[in-house]
């Protein structure tokens, strides 16, 4: 038997999806050949394509030139919806859902979508972010729509970001089209010196955790399943090599949820009256604190702070100061190698025993234990494992 030589012309970052087509590459006995994009072997001959499209013209071309030719080809991505393929990708309107779920359940009503590229999967996005917000209708930052099609002018996207941010109401959840893009808005609100994330809460795409664990904020994400869109496309060319027709002209592949880090661990607060109280919460962590301290800071009586947070967030002023420095207590265990003495006294413990029951009460596990889990996870993330 024959084995299939298959060209594949796809983005490998995130390389999660090429993991995903060598693996059933591998349980097929396919030989791969490998080409940048931008770079299709105009007169190859094989018995497959894997590509992602993205509309330039070379590449087009010579897809169009390979389905003439009878070649079974399929698409990774929705960029070229008027283009007839086969495809398998990632549920982009689900992401989009996914996201605004998220920022519901934080309690925000103020949303912008931000990206430095737009095509048609940023519309499938925003469209399913709009099906299910409940809040305010989401403002759409996109780049390149403001400035008639230029994109490398970064120094003016920056002053524009920041201008767009400073003019939002607060607090404002900013949806961003990837990591990548999280990063500007993150960039800009540091411009902006607005803080992140009870100002501003971002959320990307792809959970890469190199982009994702290294920000002065660590950002939260939607774990897109690359490997699995790879192997499912995979999969449907080795059908269609075989000679079977495709279970569907397109298959969505389901996101795996929400990453969430400190760039949405937060909750939305509209009161003028607990925007004080927060910010004097967050900005006194370290110090031994309790209700009782917030209140004679607020100059209002302690009752009154109870029932101002019960109202707002559903629980008391004392529990949101145990949620913050327990929130503080997991970033430094993830990105520092501080001992528990040193965490506990930056977090406002009394001591680090009293930490230590407060936080196992909390998560269910010794900060130890936590530290040692968030570690191996992030490595075995990590997208340059083999």
């Amino acid at each position: 038997m024959k084995n299939h030589e298959v060209l594949v012309l796809i983005s490998t970052d995130p390389p999660q999806r090429f993991q995903g087509i060598a693996r059933l590459a591998g349980e097929c006995d396919w030989h791969i050949r490998a080409e940048k994009r931008a770079m299709p072997p105009k007169e190859w001959i094989g018995d497959g394509v894997l590509v992602m499209l993205d509309g330039s013209a070379e590449l087009m071309e010579f897809a169009k030139k390979i389905q003439r030719r009878g070649i079974p080809l399929v698409d990774l991505m929705e960029e070229c919806p008027s283009f007839d393929a086969v495809r398998v990708t990632g549920d982009d309107p689900e992401i989009g859902r996914l996201a605004a779920s998220h920022f519901n359940e934080h309690g925000f009503r103020h949303a912008a979508f931000f990206s430095v590229q737009h095509n048609h999967t940023h519309d499938l996005r925003l469209g399913g972010f709009s099906e299910v917000w409940g809040g305010a209708p989401a403002e759409s930052w996109i780049w390149p729509d403001a400035t008639g099609g230029a994109r490398d002018d970064w120094r003016g996207m920056d002053d524009w970001l920041v201008a767009k941010l400073r003019d939002s109401p607060k607090p404002l959840a900013v949806f961003a089209w990837n990591d990548y893009d999280a990063t500007h808005v993150l960039n800009a609100c540091r411009l902006a010196e607005l803080r992140v994330p009870d100002e501003v809460a971002i959320l990307g795409v792809d959970n890469n955790p190199v982009i994702c664990e290294h920000q002065s904020v660590n950002l939260s994400s939607i774990a897109h399943d690359h490997q699995r869109i790879g192997y499912t496309a995979a999969a449907t060319l080795e059908r269609m090599m075989s000679g079977g027709e495709p279970t569907r002209r397109v298959t969505r592949i389901k996101p795996s949820g929400v990453v969430v880090r400190e760039s949405t661990e937060t909750f939305a607060v509209y009161d003028k009256e607990l925007v004080p109280a927060i910010e004097f919460i967050q900005g006194n962590i370290a110090h031994p604190m309790g209700a009782a301290q917030v209140a004679a800071a607020l100059k209002i009586p302690r009752i009154r702070l109870d029932r101002m947070f019960a109202a707002k967030l559903g629980h008391s002023a004392g529990a949101e100061i145990a949620r913050r420095r327990i929130a503080e207590a997991k970033r430094l265990l993830s990105r520092t190698d501080l001992t528990l003495s040193d965490i506990a006294a930056r977090c406002g413990y009394c001591h680090a025993s009293f930490f230590i029951r407060c936080f196992k009460k909390t998560t269910g596990v010794t900060p130890q234990i936590w530290r040692k889990r968030e570690n191996s996870a992030s490595a075995s993330r990590s997208p340059f494992m083999v």
